[in-house]
């Protein structure tokens, strides 16, 4: 995945799951396209808002991510997927230490990305207009549905984003996003694999960790919800 998928694929995460504005409530009875209709528009408000300060200091750009996307994606079926066969063979101790890591390099992924997208863009605004969701195929009761989207950029064509998202106890959760046919997961899975069959899972999770850490060091610790 080339920098600019990279930096684009962050964008428009964070234009689709940033639920804050919506109540508990509002959350749980807004179908999928209405959930990531409102949270698109908040999101551009909140970068035209916040543009200047997110680009001056990382530590924000990293607690924007952590207050708005991480605590909507499924970082649990996302790992199932993500590790497949290997899901299958690990025991409790791995899968958890995976999830976490996992976690943490979602966070560095999308922090990162989003860091270099806001610094070399030379957008002066957002259009929320530019965000444009289609209505949802899928049967009444369906509880794994996709919802698609086209970002369409001041030139060049539209560019296709699909939302991969499944109904739990907590409401609508995103386990995959796929840009341009381009998936998350499919993208790691394949990485992480070539990985695993040469060194082991556990030496993977060690080098995730390791990987987490030195970007962790960098900044001071950004607040998470539970800390505000």
């Amino acid at each position: 995945m080339g920098a600019r998928q990279l930096r684009q694929l962050a964008l428009y995460c964070l234009i689709g799951i940033a639920m804050l504005s919506l109540t508990p409530a509002q959350a749980e009875t807004t179908d999928p396209v209405g959930l990531l209709k409102a949270a698109s528009d908040q999101m551009f408000a909140s970068l035209n808002q916040k543009r200047t300060e997110l680009q001056n200091n990382p530590v924000k750009t990293q607690e924007l991510i952590e207050q708005i996307l991480m605590p909507h994606l499924d970082f649990i079926t996302a790992s199932r997927w993500v590790l497949g066969k290997h899901w299958r063979r690990a025991n409790k101790e791995q899968k958890l230490n995976f999830i976490r890591q996992f976690r943490n390099l979602l966070l560095r992924f999308y922090s990162t990305a989003l860091s270099e997208y806001l610094s070399e863009t030379k957008r002066k605004s957002f259009d929320p207009n530019s965000m444009k969701f289609f209505p949802l195929r899928a049967n009444k009761g369906d509880t794994d549905v996709t919802v698609r989207s086209e970002f369409i950029p001041g030139s060049g064509k539209p560019v296709p984003v699909h939302y991969h998202m499944h109904q739990t106890k907590k409401g609508w959760k995103i386990y995959d996003i796929s840009v341009e046919g381009i998936s998350v997961i499919t993208t790691y899975r394949t990485s992480f694999g070539s990985e695993i069959q040469q060194n082991g899972l556990d030496s993977l999770i060690n080098s995730l960790s390791d990987k987490n850490n030195k970007f962790l060091a960098q900044a001071p610790k950004a607040k998470t919800t539970s800390e505000q």
